[in-house]
């Protein structure tokens, strides 16, 4: 028998994407350099999910084989980006200043670039993003054909 937990990632200033100013595509287009830090907020969650699932075990009268992994381990989180599901990269925000698109999904600076996906989530506590993503997607198409119809786009 075994367990498998999953929790939120808050986001932090150390995990971040920035196009690598020395690594280039096929095309001579830089490629994306990814930065990423777990913060104490998802070492501690990871660590109560493996203390409460050995808890578990041993409440049902079952010997847990393996032992506590240590922070130094992580407690045995998974490296960011191995699980589906990943979100965010194109954070949805009020200002430019902190956020790639507004609450439409629009890119501050480039008027007809509009995000429809998972990359404006700032923040996914677990898994099934897929009922917000088509939430957000009819709110930016409804807001596209407005601003069509205005001729603003």
């Amino acid at each position: 028998m075994g367990f498998s937990g999953r929790g939120e990632m808050i986001p932090n200033a150390k995990s971040f994407a920035e196009l690598d100013p020395q690594v280039k595509d096929r095309f001579g287009i830089p490629v994306l350099k990814f930065h990423w830090e777990w913060a104490d907020h998802e070492l501690n969650q990871v660590k109560h999910m493996q203390e409460t699932f050995r808890s578990i075990v041993a409440e049902m009268g079952g010997e847990v084989w393996s032992p506590m992994p240590t922070r130094e381990q992580g407690y045995g989180i998974a490296n960011g980006g191995a699980i589906i599901h990943e979100l965010g990269g194109a954070r949805m925000g009020a200002s430019e200043r902190d956020s790639a698109v507004n609450k439409n999904c629009q890119a501050w600076d480039c008027d007809n670039l509009f995000v429809a996906d998972g990359a404006p989530f700032v923040s996914q506590a677990d898994k099934n993003p897929t009922w917000t993503i088509l939430a957000l997607s009819m709110r930016t198409s409804a807001y596209i054909t407005q601003q069509r119809k205005a001729g603003v786009l």
